[in-house]
């Protein structure tokens, strides 16, 4: 399986527990709208359902190190039609700030 495909699916997998480490407080269910690769990050575009998290959509931005471990990095959210940086997670890699979150 190539490795951008391992990647999705362990965020498919994870993808309840990555929302709810992010927003703890939030009962939702979150739909994977799509995924963008660079580097070792992978960056899932997703919305909540219901809407009732604050954002319509967000990207979850994940790290794979070099034994395909995943970190969670932050999180974007679309705020006035633009991406915004919503939140970091300390520890965590810092040079997937200078990536696009959308291409």
């Amino acid at each position: 399986m190539p490795i951008k495909a391992k990647r999705e699916a362990a965020v498919r997998e994870r993808i309840q527990d990555i929302g709810e480490d992010t927003f703890p407080d939030d009962d939702v269910d979150w739909k994977i709208l799509h995924f963008r690769h660079s580097g070792d990050y992978c960056f899932a575009e997703v919305e909540p359902e219901p809407d009732t998290v604050g954002y319509p959509r967000f990207i979850f931005v994940l790290h794979f190190d070099g034994f395909g471990h995943m970190h969670e990095c932050g999180c974007y959210c679309m705020a006035d039609g633009a991406w915004t940086l919503l939140a970091t997670t300390p520890g965590a890699p810092e040079d997937w700030k200078k990536i696009q979150p959308a291409g």
